[in-house]
């Protein structure tokens, strides 16, 4: 046994290893220093004066392992390990750990082709029957699943256990991450930095695992295939039976299993929210790209016009200033369109909703709210309720309407009105949305949590995404609002 100080422990944290464990493994061990970050971390947040233990805080003085297993002999694989956590007053938080890291759970849902799109009849979940020796089971019905190894993402290490486990291919980029649409992230270094992730076992394991869907329409003859097909690498000891369980009886032949459960719900909340309008299965916004560009000829253009403007500057010389003009206000209209800030009010707090639409100008899908053009005689209220309507199936009303906004006033004359717009999710009309898009229109619905607003556009931009300068400047506002507590 050998023991050293954790490295930039204030204060100090002496670590006991086991003989078989070195001080570089540990250090080294993925589950570990995930551990050890988020549970740092979240011992800073008592700083915070409305913390449940902000008056006595609590600090990690001492940790003790007492078991490392490896894997093969040779890769870190579970520790056990006892935190000590304690504060001033010699009172001590439950301490005792066993890592394992994180894993991934995919729920796999199969439709006859021959049934209607868009319904949930005859949907069929895959389910795998194996030995769970730690459970005193040899036959557990569970969500295919599996540890994430050292690299990688947790999409595509959902992808590579599907295969291993099912024998299916399924590119990583069609599977969709139902716990970090359902789970809201950190907003702020106040709240806790967990994983987006379901937590099976919390009292005891750090194993966290985010849960994917993936949806598909095949042949009906296909399903005999799947039903009782072996699979696992057998190699690494897995025997694997595939099971197909219809969707709706899911939650009592998968019950046993935490991760089974933790997907139907999710499955089924985020379907009633329409956080997937357009599946992951048809096109989406990021599958869009440009061509060409080329030259338009102003007889041509449809939408805008470039004019010549000639001013003269405060001191009376006379100047010319390029610029666009939308060519599709109507007569009479003070305003182009509307900007529609539509806020859900749901149990878990007010969510903006918004919309990712492919944008040919900057080639790239955008973070946007829901907007249109105006029509002829429509006020800007009326408008951004019709909007609101077509784009995304929900049904709102309006509680403010703001000043004329111009967008981009040194290059183009376009302006708008910001309506606020208020949604009751308790409305039937708010439970089966029905979008009335047009047939160029490719929109993908979400929503995200206000106070989440900040952080996830940075997300957002991190994977891609460009973000539209009213999202950007909403989320601006409210990030400056709590950092200047106004």
């Amino acid at each position: 046994m050998s023991t050293f100080n954790l490295p930039n422990s204030d204060p100090v944290v002496a670590v006991n290893l086991t003989s078989n464990l070195s001080k570089e493994q540990l250090l080294a061990f993925p589950a570990f220093k995930t551990w050890l970050s988020t549970l740092q971390h979240s011992i800073t947040t008592q700083q915070n004066k409305n913390h449940t233990f902000h008056a006595a805080p609590y600090e990690l003085r001492k940790i003790d392992v007492q078991l490392a297993d490896f894997f093969g002999g040779k890769r870190l694989g579970f520790l056990k390990l006892q935190a000590e956590v304690s504060n001033a007053k010699g009172e001590k938080l439950p301490g005792s750990v066993f890592l394992r890291g994180g894993s991934v759970g995919m729920m796999l849902i199969l439709q006859p082709d021959d049934v209607p799109d868009k319904t949930e009849d005859e949907k069929q979940v895959i389910l795998t029957v194996q030995p769970r020796i730690p459970a005193g089971s040899l036959a557990l019905a569970e969500l295919p699943a599996g540890m994430l190894d050292d690299s990688g993402t947790f999409a595509g290490g959902a992808a590579k256990e599907i295969a291993e486990e099912t024998g299916l291919e399924i590119p990583a980029d069609d599977l969709i991450n139902m716990t970090e649409l359902a789970i809201p992230g950190a907003s702020s270094d106040s709240d806790e930095h967990l994983q987006q992730a379901v937590y099976p076992s919390p009292g005891g394991c750090d194993e966290f695992i985010p849960i994917f869907l993936w949806q598909k329409r095949v042949p009906r003859s296909q399903f005999k295939e799947w039903q009782g097909k072996l699979t696992g690498l057998r190699e690494h000891g897995e025997k694997i039976t595939l099971m197909l369980c219809p969707l709706n009886e899911l939650w009592r032949h998968g019950g046993r299993d935490g991760k089974t459960l933790a997907g139907w719900a999710f499955y089924q909340g985020l379907r009633q929210e329409a956080f997937w309008k357009m599946s992951k299965t048809t096109s989406k916004a990021s599958d869009a790209k440009v061509v060409s560009t080329e030259p338009l000829m102003i007889k041509d253009a449809r939408w805008t016009r470039l004019v010549l403007t000639t001013y003269k500057d405060p001191l009376g010389k006379q100047r010319t200033w390029e610029h666009a003009e939308r060519a599709t206000r109507p007569k009479g209209s003070p305003i182009d369109g509307v900007g529609i800030v539509a806020i859900l009010q749901k149990p878990s707090g007010p969510e903006l909703l918004l919309q990712k639409q492919f944008r040919p100008p900057v080639d790239k899908a955008v973070i946007e709210i829901p907007a249109g053009l105006v029509d002829a005689g429509e006020s800007a209220a009326d408008s951004a309720v019709r909007e609101l309507r077509e784009e995304t199936g929900y049904h709102g009303v309006v509680s403010e309407v703001s000043p004329i906004m111009f967008n981009d006033p040194g290059f183009c004359n376009t302006n708008l009105n910001m309506v606020h717009v208020t949604v009751d999710m308790s409305l039937p009309e708010n439970q089966n949305l029905k979008p009335e898009l047009e047939e160029n229109e490719f929109i993908e619905v979400f929503s995200l949590p206000l106070r989440d607003l900040y952080a996830q556009c940075k997300r957002l931009e991190d994977e891609g995404y460009a973000i539209d300068a009213r999202v950007g400047t909403l989320a601006e506002g409210i990030e400056l609002a709590r950092r200047w507590k106004l």
